[in-house]
């Protein structure tokens, strides 16, 4: 075996050491830059506060504190929350925890109707809007969504044309007048 000159050693050993040494280096900066960090990073905002502006058109992507409000109270809240949200399954579940625990009136019922409607359960959501009804017989939004409901989803113009005639009959300066008297007067035409 041949021995290798002195000055070969000398720069394999140097460009080891530099290597060593680069890396040392560099894991010793990444390790203070990380401490440094993580005593200074604060977690993100929307784990702290509610935005000062809206996210997808909805300025409170958190649910509201519900935890100085009754099983009852919190539950309407909450459902009011996902509704807003479209989460129509939970806003159900909610309205319903609501209904259970004693919130039975007609908003409330008229919300879980909504839901049922939107969530292709026009059947429940009738049944709702009639319970509603029954509680409280002027409800404008329970009539309102039962007439559209009967005209939009259950092709049902008979029981449509009753319900229309009966908002307007109980409110004849109501939101949804107009429309009322404009399907009323395109079903006239249809008659022979």
């Amino acid at each position: 075996m041949k021995a290798q000159p002195t000055s070969v050693i000398a720069t394999e050993w140097a460009m080891i050491i530099a290597i060593v040494a680069f890396s040392a280096g560099a894991g010793l900066s990444w390790l203070i830059l990380h401490e440094q960090h993580a005593r200074t990073a604060q977690p993100p905002t929307y784990l702290t506060q509610a935005p000062s502006g809206p996210i997808g058109g909805i300025s409170d992507p958190l649910p509201p504190d519900v935890s100085q409000m009754s099983p009852s109270e919190s539950a309407v809240t909450l459902g009011n929350w996902n509704y807003d949200r479209k989460a129509w399954q939970k806003a159900i579940e909610d309205y319903q925890r609501a209904i259970s625990l004693g919130m039975d009136n007609a908003d409330v019922r008229t919300d879980l109707g909504n839901a049922l409607r939107f969530s292709g359960e026009p059947q429940k959501a009738l049944e709702q809007y009639q319970a509603a009804r029954r509680q409280n017989p002027r409800h404008e939004n329970s009539l309102c969504n039962m007439a559209t409901l009967y005209s939009q989803v259950l092709k049902d113009p008979g029981n449509a044309v009753v319900a229309w005639k009966e908002y307007l009959r109980l409110f004849p300066s109501g939101e949804k007048a107009s429309a009322a008297k404009e399907f009323l007067a395109a079903e006239s035409l249809k008659e022979p």
